[in-house]
């Protein structure tokens, strides 16, 4: 326990009046002096009173070990707060690090979609292609086979015919014969 200064003079004073007061007890008691007695008495009593004055004043005001927690708190709070920024320093450098892998992801998902939408056109005109010299191929086959030739309409047929009509068609039309496949049956 340390006092200052001002409290080990306190404490020095108290401490002669103590051993005043004891010396005129003493004197009192051997000389039957009750009133010297009494005097002694409180003399060490106010000396008493002042040394107790002084411990509580120095334990009031005695901060020592209040500080000496603020400071390890203020260490603490300290080393704490550099974790702190070493944790969001490297929480940073990390979201950095997947920004730039996700770019990285993205320019290559992006090339590879262009090189397969480059091999999905080439194959698309390639099948275009063939489709398009089977087409030639067929229409010149059918050409050949004489399938595009334009044939004659085949003739209306009337279930019921009038005798003005049936004149009519025979001046418009030529006769020909109909055809009979397929079923067809004509009168």
């Amino acid at each position: 326990m340390e006092f200052t200064a001002s409290s080990k003079a306190a404490m020095v004073t108290a401490a002669g009046m103590l051993m005043a007061g004891f010396a005129v007890i003493i004197c009192s008691a051997s000389g039957d002096n009750v009133a010297g007695s009494i005097g002694g008495a409180c003399l060490v009593m106010v000396a008493l009173t002042a040394v107790i004055l002084v411990m509580v004043r120095h334990w009031i005001i005695n901060t020592a070990e209040e500080r000496r927690i603020l400071a390890a708190c203020q260490r603490e709070a300290q080393g704490e707060r550099a974790r702190f920024i070493a944790a969001q320093a490297a929480l940073e450098n990390e979201m950095g690090r997947l920004t730039q892998d996700m770019a990285a992801e993205r320019a290559a998902i992006r090339a590879t979609l262009i090189q397969e939408r480059r091999q999905m056109s080439a194959q698309f005109e390639e099948e275009r292609a063939q489709l398009a010299a089977k087409a030639f191929q067929l229409g010149a086959q059918m050409e050949r086979n004489g399938d595009l030739k334009k044939k004659p309409a085949p003739e209306q047929a009337n279930l019921i015919p009038f005798p003005k009509q049936e004149r009519q068609r025979a001046q418009d039309q030529p006769q020909h014969e109909r055809s009979r496949e397929h079923g067809v049956v004509g009168p």
